[in-house]
């Protein structure tokens, strides 16, 4: 029934809080535009509503208020529609709950219109809550069959803070038509929630294997800016600076080494609310000097960074499946990570990356030891890295297993 010719096209409606908005934060969810951008290439119509938290001038008073009050109400991004409607969202993981029933009263107009002008056949939830919870309601509303991504926190974190929450989780993943894990680890997750396997699949993240690749020209030109120099080993972390991205433990890791090694070098590439915590770890180490903290960079940059970095560490509390893990090892660079979510998944330790014991710092140390004292080393696992990526972890892959559920959807399949 739903072949990709032009009059059979699958319609998406995409609902996801999480995605990038483009003048004012362009890095918001990007893997979710990055699996949009193929799944309309492989022949998808695609719409995006990614709801906005309502933000008068008056209290845009930080960062994160402020991108929310510059975001526009429309854009086009990469020729794809998206939607940022408004909805009541009062700050605070109490209100989480509540969220999900402003936010369906903020959809109401928007959603109207597209059911009426873009008719999608199915629509296609990122989160369980709150996004999963409104597409529930939307979905008997408009008598749509909805699908949810679980990406990691909206099950490993946000059903554990009240009741309400828990119970909105189960609610809407006992009525999906097919939930998506990115991990099998969220899938055992979600599936300890209620007896939902047979609606369950697995698809993990991709990474775009054309533009995540080791650039030597322009990791020479990144570290003559940063004032290193050849003979330089670099680490390299990309993400939020959280706490529970295992921040503390790598700094006290790399201050052991660095003690040893004087041609170890740390480039932090992010923003978050564990900074001023960094710093002052740099200045008890004494490190400061070793540590580039470059701030947060657009996506497209992110292969650059890569690049320019010879191991790449992510000692995370959690995870679902990161993909800034498959855009390292894209880039042929050795990843340690800890053996957390869907880590183990795609790292086979000593192999194509190492992994170690969460919170441990001595095996971290010990990981980095061992990699920055051999280049053979670094050089036979950064290549099975970028193979493992090839054979497995591409957008394309992604994109075409999740067309294969819309269709197992549509067409009635169990």
């Amino acid at each position: 029934m739903f072949g990709m010719g032009t009059k059979n096209r699958v319609r998406v409606l995409v609902l996801s809080h999480m995605y990038p908005r483009k003048q004012v934060d362009p890095t918001n969810g990007v893997f979710v535009h990055e699996q949009v951008k193929v799944l309309v290439s492989l022949g998808c119509e695609v719409r995006v509503v990614s709801p906005t938290p309502l933000t008068p001038r008056f209290v845009a008073t930080n960062e994160k208020r402020r991108k929310y009050y510059l975001t526009p109400i429309f854009d086009s991004i990469d020729g794809i529609y998206v939607y940022y409607p408004r909805y009541v969202r009062l700050p605070g993981a109490f209100f989480h709950p509540i969220s999900s029933l402003t936010m369906y009263a903020g959809l109401r107009e928007i959603m109207d219109k597209l059911i009426s002008e873009f008719a999608p056949h199915i629509i296609h939830a990122h989160t369980i809550t709150p996004d999963g919870y409104v597409s529930c309601i939307l979905s008997k509303k408009y008598g749509i069959p909805f699908i949810i991504t679980v990406h990691g926190s909206d099950a490993n974190v946000y059903p554990f803070r009240d009741k309400w929450t828990m119970y909105q989780t189960k609610f809407a993943i006992n009525r999906a038509d097919r939930i998506i894990c990115v991990s099998y680890a969220l899938k055992n997750k979600v599936c300890s929630f209620s007896d939902v396997i047979s609606s369950v699949r697995v698809v993990h993240n991709g990474s775009d294997i054309k533009r995540f690749v080791f650039n030597p020209e322009t990791r020479d030109t990144i570290q003559a800016d940063l004032g290193l120099t050849p003979q330089d080993v670099v680490l390299v972390f990309i993400g939020n600076l959280l706490r529970e991205k295992g921040l503390k433990e790598m700094m006290e890791a790399f201050s052991i080494i660095s003690s040893r090694v004087r041609n170890l070098h740390c480039v932090i590439v992010g923003d978050g609310p564990f900074w001023s915590a960094l710093v002052e770890i740099f200045k008890a180490n004494d490190i400061g000097e070793k540590v580039h903290f470059v701030g947060r960079k657009p996506h497209h940059e992110v292969p650059n960074w890569l690049s320019a970095g010879d191991i790449f560490v992510l000692p995370s509390w959690r995870e679902g499946h990161p993909t800034v893990v498959v855009e390292a090892m894209a880039c042929s660079l050795p990843v340690i990570a800890t053996s957390v979510g869907g880590i183990p998944e795609t790292i086979e330790s000593s192999k194509n990356g190492i992994l170690v014991k969460k919170g441990s710092v001595e095996e971290l140390a010990d990981a980095i030891n061992w990699l920055v004292a051999d280049p053979d080393i670094r050089r036979y696992i950064g290549i099975n890295a970028r193979k493992t990526i090839e054979q497995c972890y591409t957008w394309e892959q992604n994109a075409k297993s999740t067309i294969a559920i819309y269709k197992e959807v549509l067409e009635g399949e169990n």
